[in-house]
């Protein structure tokens, strides 16, 4: 099997919530440790979370923006940039230890 240098997070969670649909991956997180339905899927983990990545990216452009029309106060705005660059920078590692995992399960033995 060829291993897809193009395969995004959104084409992961799909594979892994079809394997956990089919009892080939179960949940790995045991019933009386999820707090609710919700919470134990991966998928919803992962979806919340750029959820929360895209808004402090457009929460930062309108600063930005503001800013540039003198109408935001500098610190807010350097503040706001920063935070969505580290939130950035925090979605490529997680990115990136997804596609490593995934390379990883595709090199074990059937």
């Amino acid at each position: 099997m060829a291993i897809n240098p193009n395969v995004n997070i959104s084409q992961a969670v799909q594979l892994y919530n079809q394997a956990q649909q089919s009892g080939i991956a179960p949940n790995a997180i045991p019933p009386q440790d999820a707090q609710s339905a919700n919470q134990g899927l991966f998928s919803n983990l992962v979806s919340d979370y750029l959820g929360q990545a895209v808004q402090t990216g457009q929460n930062s452009e309108q600063l930005a923006i503001q800013g540039a029309l003198n109408q935001a106060n500098l610190t807010d705005v350097v503040t706001a940039v920063s935070e969505a660059e580290m939130t950035l920078q925090t979605v490529v590692a997680i990115r990136d230890k997804v596609v490593d995992a995934y390379k990883e399960i595709l090199r074990m033995p059937m």
